[in-house]
């Protein structure tokens, strides 16, 4: 994720802490599991908030290039996001199997049609929401327009992918690199992960390896050559050898 904060990480405890401490005054509960501060609600809807900060790093810039976020441009639900707990991910079994993060997704949309999802974060250093990232990706944008009820919304960073969990049921958003392409859930997520190293392919001989025995073999032919040729050459253009004289 592309942090707008001037490029320092903070500690994750304290990242953690920022979150809860802006998190005691929370918005209207959402569809989806997870509260939304107060202040992250007021900061989407706030005129020079998400939609100006959504403008000033993905908007039209100079080049021509970028998403135009004129006055049709609205923003959906907001839902806390969610991250496998570690415990979970070792292979215990753990209830929620998930737990906070200090991000919330935001669906944005342009006449309309949905372009994109926001994903903002508290700022330690602020105690401010601000934009974290955004994924230029309509299809995730619609996905996460409307979360049911009691469901969590799941970043597995590492793996790059997006699920929607309502336990055990789990449905991959953005697959990345997990291996769940379609409605799974979590017992076979978690054997997935937790499967045994692939055993090493044989590939049979290397190319080194079969260049250097030629190699070898090729000198040792090439001595047998100059060693015993000359011999072999002198043998054949010596004279007769004299007969033996009759004994007796």
């Amino acid at each position: 994720i592309r942090w707008h904060t001037g490029g320092v990480r903070l500690p994750a405890a304290l990242v953690a802490a920022a979150a809860l401490a802006v998190g005691i005054g929370a918005a209207p509960a959402q569809a989806s599991e997870g509260s939304v501060p107060v202040e992250v609600a007021d900061y989407v809807a706030a005129p020079d908030g998400l939609l100006a900060a959504l403008d000033d790093f993905y908007g039209v810039g100079e080049n021509g290039t970028g998403l135009d976020f004129d006055e049709t441009t609205t923003t959906g639900q907001i839902d806390r996001v969610f991250a496998f707990a570690p415990a979970w991910l070792a292979g215990q079994q753990v209830d929620p199997p998930v737990e906070l993060t200090n991000e919330w997704t935001v669906p944005v949309s342009i006449g309309d049609e949905p372009v994109g999802l926001a994903i903002l974060w508290i700022n330690p250093a602020t105690v401010e929401p601000e934009l974290a990232d955004f994924v230029p990706d309509r299809d995730v944008a619609a996905a996460l327009a409307a979360v049911a009820d009691g469901t969590f919304v799941v970043h597995d960073a590492p793996r790059s992918a997006w699920f929607l969990l309502a336990p055990p049921d789990l449905t991959p958003v953005v697959s990345g690199t997990s291996g769940i392409s379609g409605p799974s859930t979590l017992s076979v997520y978690q054997g997935l992960l937790a499967g045994p190293t692939p055993a090493a392919v044989d590939r049979g001989p290397s190319f080194a390896s079969v260049l250097s025995v030629g190699t070898i073999v090729g000198v040792a032919l090439i001595v047998i050559l100059v060693l015993l040729l000359p011999l072999a050459t002198r043998r054949r253009r010596a004279p007769d050898d004299p007969p033996e004289p009759d004994e007796g």
